[in-house]
């Protein structure tokens, strides 16, 4: 059985909120459920065996979400208490945040679309439970492949976009 670092998904999403509110930073829903979704594998990646919260995600044509936030959500947020995570999560959600959440949401949204992972549970017409073990491997294997670019949109879709390399020039005189 795996050792748990959030009691629930609620947890976590309003970590992030109140982390946002304290940053005075407005977080999409959207936004939310790919921080949610990236720090679970990220996590996992890092703990082994261990889950950051125990949840359930579903692939659609946004990306990752966690189907119960998405329909407790539908109609804003509910009020929740203060919510209190330890230290050691609390720096692991921030390390989360640091990374993504100043990105904007077609980013990464395209990130997570573009990953092998999503390419092969998301199906246009079904509703798939992902096994997320397989996604935390699937997204490593992706991190593996490209590890110093970066995917950004562009006017004509998505685009891997590397530092910039000057040419040489061979100064004749």
């Amino acid at each position: 059985m795996p050792k748990i670092a959030v009691p629930s998904a609620f947890d976590a999403a309003y970590w992030f909120l109140q982390f946002a509110d304290k940053k005075q930073f407005f977080i999409e829903d959207e936004k939310l459920h790919h921080l949610l979704f990236l720090a679970q594998i990220v996590y996992m990646q890092r703990h082994g065996d261990e889950i950051l919260f125990p949840s359930m995600f579903i692939a659609t044509e946004k990306g990752f979400l966690e189907p119960n936030l998405l329909k407790v959500f539908a109609n804003g947020h509910p009020y929740m208490p203060h919510i209190k995570i330890d230290d050691k999560t609390a720096v692991f959600l921030e390390q989360i945040w640091d990374k993504y959440a100043h990105l904007p949401l077609l980013d990464l949204r395209s990130t997570i679309k573009q990953s092998q992972a999503f390419q092969s549970y998301y199906h246009k017409d079904n509703i798939i439970a992902v096994d997320m073990k397989q996604i935390a491997e699937l997204f490593k294997t992706d991190k593996e492949k490209t590890p110093n670019n970066r995917i950004r949109m562009s006017q004509h879709g998505p685009v891997v976009v590397s530092q910039w390399q000057p040419k040489k020039v061979n100064k004749k005189v």
